[in-house]
């Protein structure tokens, strides 16, 4: 199937169960702001970048009898994906790095191992029509380093990267799913906010159903 482009992500955050975790700083961007979920795109992030999926074909072992293969045992994915945008905002931005808020001094701080854990959601276009590449929980790490250069002729920007590698929802098993939202392809499909509550172990449905935005 066709992809045109990266037109948004979803990160919605969660807790060792897998289920969607309260954080104030989710409450506060984007068009999932009441659930808690985070939709990085034009307005919130000035753009996401790339969502560099690899992975996704599992290992294959041959096993060898009587001078051919006699059969192949099928191992597991080994699945990761290089998340980037432009400008995430700093509070966002540094709980996925597995900083926490520092509320007597300020700040963000790395003060134990924990990382952050969550679902994510990447979203490209075919023919006209979302397809979402939907991971139910994921560990996310900061990128590898920052670069700070001093400006020129041209100005050195550095922008956001984090690595999300997913893992088995504990509940199902399920590693990843893969939607279009076209309802004459797949008859199943309802609508965004459908999926979202599927994937996404906690996240409420608004009253009516809303489609797909970048506000």
């Amino acid at each position: 199937m066709e992809l045109n482009g990266f037109e948004r992500a979803i990160v919605a955050p969660e807790d060792d169960n897998a289920k969607l975790k309260t954080l104030d700083e989710f409450k506060k961007y984007g068009q999932y702001k009441t659930q808690g979920v985070f939709q990085a795109d034009l307005q919130t992030a000035k753009g996401t970048t790339q969502s560099n999926i690899t992975g996704l074909n599992p290992t294959i072992t041959k096993v060898y009898g009587s001078n051919t293969t006699a059969e192949s045992e099928v191992g597991v994915e080994n699945i990761s994906c290089t998340f980037a945008a432009n400008d995430m905002p700093f509070d966002i931005s540094s709980l996925m790095q597995g900083l926490v808020r520092d509320d007597t001094h300020g700040g963000y701080k790395r003060a134990d191992k924990r990382l952050f854990k969550g679902a994510y959601i990447a979203i490209s276009e075919n023919h006209g029509f979302p397809v979402y590449y939907a991971f139910p929980y994921c560990t996310f790490t900061p990128g590898s380093g920052v670069n700070m250069q001093t400006d020129a002729a041209s100005p050195v920007t550095v922008h956001d990267s984090f690595t999300v590698t997913p893992q088995a929802r504990p509940t199902d098993n399920l590693l990843y799913q893969i939607f279009v939202g076209d309802a004459d392809r797949d008859s199943a499909w309802k609508d965004e906010e459908t999926m979202l509550e599927y994937i996404i172990d906690g996240f409420q449905k608004a009253t009516t159903s809303s489609t797909p935005s970048s506000n």
